[in-house]
């Protein structure tokens, strides 16, 4: 997605143009909010057009719940107090 490329330099005031770190190393642009803003991980429970409590209530969610939980263990640090469940 985001290769080193040599294309990534930059000339300094003195005219000396420089390769990024790593041989041109581009990090991944990231947009981020304020956890209170972000709707992308919420669940929309009181939505009656999606039966959101029939789905929770499905032995698939469930298992597929149960085996998420180790990889929810893992982010736990990395989302700002957000709800660590599929639910």
């Amino acid at each position: 997605l985001f290769p080193p490329t040599p294309k990534n330099k930059i000339t300094l005031a003195n005219e000396t143009t420089i390769v990024a770190l790593l041989s041109g190393y581009q990090y991944i642009p990231i947009k981020t909010v304020k956890p209170g803003n972000d709707c992308t991980l919420k669940c929309w429970t009181d939505c009656p057009i999606y039966h959101i409590s029939k789905v929770y209530a499905s032995s698939e969610f469930k298992e597929k719940a149960k085996s998420a939980q180790p990889f929810f263990g893992t982010i736990r640090d990395y989302i700002s107090g957000r709800p660590t469940t599929l639910e």
